[in-house]
């Protein structure tokens, strides 16, 4: 009795500081035991890749010089500064990084991991999650749930898939060419390829030229290049000239961007008439309900200024429970242009 109502007195006390006293045994195991930080195996890499995913490759160093002359409003980055990318993270690029954190965030442990594979699957009419696997090449972090090997990868570009086949169809539509901004390693670009093989074309870009030059590589690793190409950015606007875009996807990027880079790509989609914007902002306090840059900014004025209309807004899990527990709760927006 005494113990307890100690604990209970001292838990009044640290409820009011934002703690509180749990029992060791009243916790999961992974919560116990959490892991901060995977130990990458060298079987996962390719045996070229350490060779040439490094700093001193003369194609990135050239990107760099490039990128570094293009217009400073759209490559001055708000995070992704020096040493944003850590000097392993570029061969071992699919790991726990700034590209997609994995072990970091809401909800990203095994229960989370679980619970947002079974909500996927509860979507699966197009069986997505058959045709598309999951190997841990590059160090990406995996659980083994329902007899299948799954990432954060994996999932959350089975669920984007489906919104952009619930409000635009896109499994049964030919001649489609899509343009992914900030498009990372080339995580969707990989898997929307290969999930739907009728797409025209997959085009990639991004302002930060270790995206430019990771993704180039992943995309050729995954034998995707043919349909899922790498537009260096200054090289961008002459590309779109000469090929008309359906759709342009920003996932987690815009919120890492400065307004004035936001506006510019933006006014770049308008010019050349791309019709939809489908965004996806981080997981903030807000749940990613608002369309926020990481220092606060709304961004949201700058579609409709260029001509964007909203003409859908979901939560990433359209479950309540799974929105509220699953890994990484964001929300979704479909932009046509007027």
């Amino acid at each position: 009795m005494l113990k307890s109502l100690i604990r209970n007195r001292l838990n009044e006390f640290l409820r009011r500081r934002g703690s509180e006293i749990v029992y060791s045994h009243e916790r999961y195991e992974w919560q116990r035991n959490p892991v901060t930080r995977p130990s990458y195996n060298p079987v996962e890499l390719p045996a070229d890749a350490q060779d040439y995913l490094k700093p001193t490759n003369p194609l990135l160093v050239d990107l760099q010089r490039r990128y570094s002359s293009f217009n400073s409003e759209v490559t001055t980055p708000l995070r992704w500064g020096e040493g944003h990318l850590r000097t392993e993270d570029i061969a071992w690029f699919r790991g726990d990084n700034a590209y997609v954190w994995q072990l970091r965030g809401s909800n990203l442990n095994v229960l989370g991991y679980a619970l947002a594979l079974y909500y996927a699957k509860s979507i699966d009419t197009l069986d997505l999650l058959d045709k598309l696997e999951e190997d841990r090449a590059f160090g990406v972090f995996v659980f083994q749930i329902a007899d299948k090997i799954v990432s954060r990868d994996l999932i959350d570009s089975v669920i984007e898939l489906y919104f952009l086949e619930k409000h635009l169809g896109i499994a049964s539509r030919q001649d489609f060419t899509v343009l992914d901004i900030g498009a990372g390693y080339g995580r969707l670009a990989y898997r929307a390829v290969t999930a739907l093989p009728q797409l025209k074309h997959y085009f990639c870009t991004d302002a930060v030229p270790y995206s430019t030059f990771i993704s180039d590589y992943y995309l050729r690793y995954r034998h995707v290049d043919r349909k899922a190409k790498v537009i260096p950015i200054d090289e961008i606007e002459k590309h779109l000239e000469s090929h008309p875009i359906d759709l342009a996807i920003n996932i987690h990027s815009f919120p890492e961007c400065r307004i004035s880079a936001i506006d510019w790509w933006i006014s770049r989609m308008q010019k050349f008439g791309v019709k939809y914007l489908f965004i996806v902002p981080n997981a903030l306090d807000s749940g990613g309900e608002k369309l926020k840059t990481n220092d606060g900014h709304s961004f949201a004025d700058i579609f409709s200024n260029h001509g964007y209309k909203l003409i859908a807004r979901e939560p990433k899990y359209r479950d309540p429970i799974a929105q509220q527990y699953a890994i990484c709760p964001t929300w979704h927006y479909l932009f046509e242009l007027a």
